[in-house]
């Protein structure tokens, strides 16, 4: 049985698959309509996702959202850093299970400047989601404090993604994260 989480997963992983086709035979020519129909979804579906076209070349970290998440829910004790490291380890073992369609839609999305808003829509997600990590169980924590360190973590998280892309294929993401999480380690505890 499919379960919601899943079937979101599916539903997102089929719309970029359809969006990257689509951008690599037009480019952001393609329309909504072309993408949601190539993908076996509605157009309102596709809208329950995204706002924007752009935003469909980065479907996978909304993807990885939903991993953070689920990891978090296995690990609620612990310091800030254990908890990223165990939701950047989960992530990773997602993205090594099937890496080809995350360094498919890095490929489309690198090859047309103007998919480049969309990024900046899911790094906004992140970074909201991280804050959210970096103040768990910290009732008293300081929203601006918490705001900057999780903006800190994305930096590590695009760092390592932007090297694990243009590495060899056998590069852990896992590797490049924790490494990256060792550096900033020391303003990461309260």
């Amino acid at each position: 049985m499919v379960t919601r989480s899943q079937h979101r997963r599916n539903t997102l992983l089929d719309l970029s698959t359809a969006a990257c086709d689509l951008f690599e035979e037009k480019g952001t020519a393609a329309t909504l309509q072309e993408i949601a129909q190539r993908a076996g979804v509605a157009r309102r579906t596709l809208f329950r996702y995204v706002d924007h076209k752009e935003d469909l070349a980065f479907l996978h970290p909304r993807i990885w959202l939903d991993v953070l998440t689920e990891a978090q829910a296995e690990l609620t004790d612990g310091s800030v850093r254990d908890r990223l490291v165990h939701g950047a380890r989960r992530i990773s073992e997602h993205i090594d299970r099937d890496p080809e369609p995350v360094r498919r839609a890095m490929r489309v999305a690198q090859s047309i400047p103007a998919l480049a808003k969309g990024n900046a829509v899911v790094q906004q997600l992140w970074i909201q989601r991280l804050t959210a990590e970096v103040r768990h169980g910290q009732t008293d924590a300081d929203e601006f404090r918490a705001h900057i360190l999780a903006a800190a973590v994305m930096g590590v998280i695009n760092a390592a993604i932007i090297e694990w892309y243009r590495g060899p294929d056998d590069l852990r993401l896992v590797d490049l994260v924790e490494r990256g999480l060792d550096f900033i380690a020391p303003i990461l505890e309260p």
